[in-house]
This record gives structure tokens, sequence and C-alpha cells, in this order.
């Protein structure tokens, strides 16, 4: 059976490779140019030649460029918070390994994620992975049913400590001390110099505002509201007798409101662009946990649908700083019963 490997030239993906190869699968390997200065292909096109599989590699610089990062510009100016990991998975990187997958006649394809797929009264669910801590279940809520029914993630009952101890096994010393990518991988640090030169008018957006508190009394100055993101406390500029966090961004006005921790908490919002597998629970009016940051603890909520593309959720206990923007997943225990854009 072949199966289509999405190889970053990491350990994950280069020991998915391996464990499909001694699984008996045909593998190919597919690497996505996503930018300019990629360099991670070496590896990936080394690792090919060693396991004797196939390898191309897709130039998918112009649909990253479309899907992911003018979203991540736009969302920031429309005064919301992206969460371009989430719009890359929904949006463009499976889309992009099933369309390789038809062309190439491959049965399967295969992912070096920390997560499992469980079927469940005829229906296939992501579950987390046996390594909570690497578990990236958080990221692939927008699964189809027919995807899910042709996806092997082979690290979803591994720990991480695990697959490097068999990588160093087989030889593979570089691929276990290699330093994985964190945050948004078109921009690493802080993304406010990047989102100044994906400007064409930065004048526009990057001004003097205010900061004011609930009540408009101007607090302070900034220099553009798309250089906060609710929920953040720090980098004000200033001399405050108590903490303030930002709580709303007004792009209108170009002000940024301030408040105190207490005055963060909210108790329901609601989501759009949303996918559910099954709509069982919300029917039967069950709890059910939401996750709205990604390795946070999980919440207690009911949801209501309010139409084909938004839904209400209403917490049993309030949550502070929730970010227009940011992705609301939902499980039952290790299930992921879909997720959806926090508007």
């Amino acid at each position: 059976m072949k199966v289509l490997l999405g190889m970053s030239g990491g350990i994950d993906s280069s020991m998915s490779a391996l464990f499909l190869l001694e699984q008996g699968y045909d593998v190919i390997g597919v690497s996505f140019r996503f930018l300019e200065d990629d360099n991670h292909f070496d590896d990936a096109v080394k690792l090919a030649e060693k396991l004797k599989i196939h390898h191309f590699i897709l130039d998918a610089r112009k649909e990253f460029q479309e899907t992911v990062i003018d979203y991540f510009t736009s969302e920031y100016l429309a005064g919301r918070t992206p969460f371009p990991c989430a719009k890359c998975n929904n949006h463009l990187k499976w889309r992009l390994i099933f369309e390789q997958a038809k062309r190439l006649g491959c049965d399967k394809v295969a992912m070096g994620h920390y997560v499992n797929i469980v079927e469940d009264n005829n229906q296939f669910f992501i579950s987390e992975g046996k390594d909570k801590d690497k578990d990236q279940s958080f990221f692939l809520w927008g699964l189809s049913q027919e995807q899910l029914k042709r996806i092997i993630f082979p690290l979803g009952n591994y720990l991480k400590s695990e697959v490097k101890e068999i990588a160093e096994k087989h030889g593979f010393f570089t691929l276990k001390e290699k330093k994985e990518s964190m945050g948004a991988c078109f921009c690493s640090g802080d993304y406010r110099p990047f989102l100044r030169l994906q400007n064409n008018n930065p004048e526009k957006y990057f001004k003097k505002g205010n900061f004011i508190d609930e009540n408009g009394a101007i607090l302070g100055t900034h220099n553009g509201y798309p250089l906060f993101t609710v929920g953040q406390r720090r980098g004000f500029g200033l001399q405050l007798n108590k903490a303030m966090f930002v709580k709303e961004i007004r792009p209108q006005t170009n002000e940024v409101i301030l408040a105190p921790l207490k005055n963060m908490y909210r108790t329901e919002f609601d989501v759009n662009d949303y996918r559910l597998i099954n709509t069982t629970f919300i029917n039967n009016n069950q709890h059910i946990t939401v996750k709205i940051r990604y390795r946070k603890q999980s919440n207690l909520c009911k949801i209501t649908i309010i139409d084909d593309n938004l839904l209400k959720v209403q917490l049993l206990e309030p949550l502070e700083s929730i970010a227009s923007g940011q992705t609301a997943v939902f499980y039952d225990g290790e299930k992921v019963l879909g997720g959806g854009f926090i508007v």
C-alpha cells in the first residue's frame, strides 16, 4: 500500500518514514516549500536517499502567502489575534498533501504528529497521543471524515523521548540533536517587525493612538493598535499603579483598552468557520470540554448551534483573555469533536 508522507527534515517526520517502512508500506516523501529561504530540504533529501524512498519537493510559496501570511497580516490589522498554525492545517497543508496523494495514486497519507485516530460508532476522531506534552490534537480539528479514513500517524503511540532513543539506535544522531521549530514558521520571535514589512501602507496602521481604560479615560499613547494582542500585560511603556491587560482593540479609532485582570473574564463567546464531527453531544445538551489555548487547561462548556457558520459557547466557569481570531477546540475525553475560530 502506497503512503505519501509529509517530510520536514526533522526527527518526527523522518522517524515516521522509518516506522512506515518497517510496517511494510511503500513510502513516498513530499516536502512543501512554503518560504523563500526554506533550508530544511537537504535533510529530507538525504534521509530519503538513505532509506531508499522516492521524495519530491512541492513549491507552495504562492499558496502559503495567500492562505497563511496574508491571513496573518489581515487579522492583526482587523484587531484580532491570528492562529496561523490552525489556518495552515485546516486550509492548506492537508489539502495539498491529499491533492498530491491523488496525483500519485497513494492510498494513504501520513504526518509525524503525536496524535491518534480512533473510530467510534462508524465515525473517525482525532485523539490525543501518548505523549501529552507533545500532543498536537489541538491543531487538527478541521479534518474531514474522508481525510481521517486515509491518514496514518505513526508516532501517536510513542513518547518523544522514545522516538529519540529509536533514532539513536538507528544511527540518526543528527536528527536526535536537531533543534525543533517553535511558533510561526515564517516569523521567528517578535511578530511586529514582520507585520510592518508585510504592510504596503504602514503609516495607516502604525501611528499614534491612545491607551484608554474601560471608562474612556486616556492612560497614555501607543504607536499603533496592531502592536498589541488581547491578554497582553507588558510592553505598554506606561507607569501604572496596578497590573493592566489589553481587554479590547478598536481598529476604527486606533484605541487599545486596558483593564485589570478581574475584568478580563468572560463566560461566553461565539465561534465561526467551525467543523463538528457529531452534533449528538450538542443536541443532548451535554457538557463537553473546550480548550482555547494550546497546552492550557480544558473547561466545561455547553454549545448552541446558531447557524451553519456560527456557534455560541457558554462556559461553566469564566475564562480570561479570550481573544478574537484564536481557536476553540472541543473534546470528549481525549477525542476531538471539532473546533473553530473565536469571534
